[in-house]
């Protein structure tokens, strides 16, 4: 996969329904192209372009980063995983552990069954915990949206749903598909967008051979609070980290980065190591990612109505 790839993925991460004239503007290439290459990425399914709701507007305001050290076969272990409803990241790493597991949870209590269930699974010996207390980026999702005064309805769910699909469906399609105006569509998506709730934007297969190399930081900040904040900001302007958080138990901070290349990736993290705010930092390589969810049911949407 070349650059122009990797940035055409990049922008659509960020708008998966951008216009293919905005696109080629961005990337300085010709309108024909940019659809080209899009069409080929969705027919290959190197990404899929669908609607992720803010899991606090669904009622799963806690999250939180688990990494376990697996005995013996991984892929039971894995395959039992899969079958969580709340786990909507699992991956295969390199390491001393074996598997990184983002759990969203309606409360504590939730969250403390998530871990008392996984860790029961034949295989899994250890667990390091780690909660989020901030998330300072989400690719997929943008920053916390404010709730106190939005309301779902029917509509809005049946749009969310259908997004959810397919997130690049046009206005027309969705009015065919929900029974209202394409100009209803238009408002209620674009209030969506607006407030936060949902994004829509390209989630990439992981499995296909690229160049890109997925990995994990975890950093172990300094106390001075000056320092830590300034690490923070560095951490938040490299502009291939994926997600980045705040985090209570072993990690001061947590990030994926999405490199370019091995290369890439080591200059990323020699600059996080050298920054003076920065303690210790512990590294893993995504090798094979079994599971990225951002889809939500019907049901638990209707669920959360009024938030």
């Amino acid at each position: 996969m070349d650059e122009f790839d990797e940035d055409l993925i990049r922008a659509l991460q960020l708008d998966g329904r951008a216009q293919f004239s905005a696109l080629a503007a961005e990337l300085g290439v010709h309108r024909t192209l940019v659809a080209q290459r899009v069409r080929e990425l969705l027919d290959s399914g190197e990404i899929r372009i669908h609607a992720a709701v803010h899991p606090s507007a669904v009622g799963l305001p806690i999250q939180a980063n688990l990494q376990l050290r697996i005995s013996g076969p991984t892929s039971p272990v894995f395959e039992r995983l899969s079958t969580f409803t709340n786990v909507v990241f699992l991956s295969e790493i390199s390491g001393q552990n074996q598997a990184v597991v983002e759990v969203w949870a309606a409360d504590r209590e939730d969250v403390a069954r998530s871990v008392r269930a996984i860790q029961a699974i034949e295989g899994v010996e250890e667990m390091q915990f780690s909660l989020y207390d901030r998330v300072l980026r989400r690719l997929r999702l943008g920053e916390d949206p404010e709730l106190t005064d939005l309301v779902f309805d029917d509509f809005d769910i049946a749009l969310i749903a259908e997004l959810q699909l397919d997130g690049r469906l046009t206005f027309g399609e969705l009015a065919r598909r929900t029974g209202c105006s394409a100009s209803a569509c238009r408002a209620r998506v674009m209030r969506l967008l607006g407030s936060g709730v949902m994004r829509i934007g390209a989630v990439r297969s992981r499995r296909s051979t690229t160049s890109s190399v997925l990995s994990g930081v975890g950093v172990v900040l300094h106390a001075d609070p000056e320092q830590a904040a300034a690490a923070e900001e560095v951490l938040l302007g490299i502009p291939t980290i994926e997600f980045a958080a705040r985090t209570l138990g072993r990690y001061g901070l947590i990030a994926t980065i999405a490199a370019r290349s091995l290369a890439d990736y080591t200059d990323i993290v020699r600059r996080i190591r050298s920054h003076p705010g920065v303690y210790r930092v512990e590294t893993w390589v995504h090798a094979f990612v079994w599971l990225e969810r951002y889809e939500w049911s019907l049901d638990r949407l209707a669920r959360s109505r009024t938030v």
